[in-house]
């Protein structure tokens, strides 16, 4: 009986965890900013645009890996790192999407 209530609770705690973003916390999204579908094609492209590479900046636009972000998007920040990166989660979408820090203000 036991084993059947702690294993109960490890499913609970990680299921409520993957489901509610760890800071409550509604953001919303500036305009032209970066963003992308993992953090490295985030570096990519925001170097394309830093470099002003064309070639790649369309590349990873045509294989929509990549966008420049539209304003008023509410989202939470489900995970920060000390590079200024950051992974957000649309308020109503399941799929996570990683931007710049300065692309988003608190609401």
């Amino acid at each position: 009986m036991k084993k059947v209530m702690v294993m109960t609770c490890m499913v609970f705690m990680l299921l409520a965890n993957s489901a509610i973003p760890a800071n409550n916390t509604v953001y919303v999204t500036k305009k032209d900013y970066p963003m992308a579908l993992t953090k490295e094609d985030l570096e990519m492209f925001h170097q394309s645009i830093l470099n002003d590479d064309a070639a790649l900046f369309l590349k990873l636009r045509q294989e929509g890996r990549a966008w420049l972000s539209r304003a008023g998007v509410q989202v939470y920040i489900v995970e920060t790192e000390d590079s200024g990166k950051v992974k957000i989660k649309p308020q109503n979408a399941s799929q996570e999407i990683w931007t710049l820090q300065e692309a988003l203000e608190k609401k």
